[in-house]
């Protein structure tokens, strides 16, 4: 989804950046398009702290480079200074059952890795680990994908992509953005999918905890003319 705007502002992109959807891979091919001077991570968390490039930042408005890209809901970002008639505004969206078996694993390694407990002597995992279902049914952790995009609707942003389509969409987005070259794909933080080892009761039950996700991506997919059914 794309609008013709006429560009009036420092800022040219602003990648609204959703856990475990390819984010993190489409931030190093942004880095080889506009220069990695000109892409910078901005975060803002629950509490509204943010920070830039991983350091507290200020400001009450938009840091001033070409693409803005990291973690922060549609409504504190669009609460900053920004022209909205300027920018363009993209994220991505993933089945949103395999976004969270994606993103729980992913927690669960990177916890394993900084308590290197085996080289430690230590023996905390197993006191306080929690299982995937656990985590799924915490709130916190239910509907993610429609807690960043909370006050947007489709028409919000420029381009919606899909990380299953990941491959194929960043040739369309690619051309719709004018890049003159498209950077290799490489992929970043990628997980082992574990979804063929869980119990269809299991898989439901993560789609039921996460009904707003699944009709955002539903409607997306309808949007294109696919079925959800297929992205299973």
């Amino acid at each position: 989804m794309f609008f013709k705007k006429k560009r009036v502002f420092d800022t040219e992109l602003i990648s609204l950046h959703i856990p475990k959807t390819a984010g993190t891979s489409f931030r190093h091919m942004l880095k080889e398009v506009y220069g990695d001077d000109q892409v910078v991570r901005f975060d803002i968390n629950e509490k509204g702290i943010a920070r830039l490039n991983q350091q507290i930042y200020e400001e009450t408005k938009l840091p001033s480079v070409k693409v803005i890209h990291g973690h922060f809901s549609f409504t504190d970002i669009t609460s900053m200074a920004y022209d909205q008639q300027s920018v363009k505004m993209i994220t991505w969206l993933r089945n949103p059952v395999s976004r969270v078996i994606s993103n729980y694993f992913y927690l669960e390694q990177r916890l394993k890795d900084l308590l290197d407990e085996e080289k430690n002597q230590l023996n905390i995992l197993s006191k306080m680990q929690r299982s995937l279902m656990e985590y799924a049914r915490a709130e916190v952790n239910r509907n993610r994908q429609s807690k960043f995009l909370r006050g947007a609707d489709m028409d919000a942003f420029d381009f919606i992509g899909i990380q299953e389509d990941f491959d194929r969409d960043i040739i369309a987005l690619a051309g719709a953005l004018g890049w003159s070259d498209l950077p290799p794909v490489l992929h970043h933080n990628k997980t082992k999918s574990e979804r063929h080892k869980l119990s269809s009761d299991i898989l439901e039950e993560i789609r039921d905890l996460n009904k707003d996700d699944v009709q955002w991506y539903h409607n997306v997919l309808k949007m294109r003319g696919k079925n959800i059914e297929d992205y299973a």
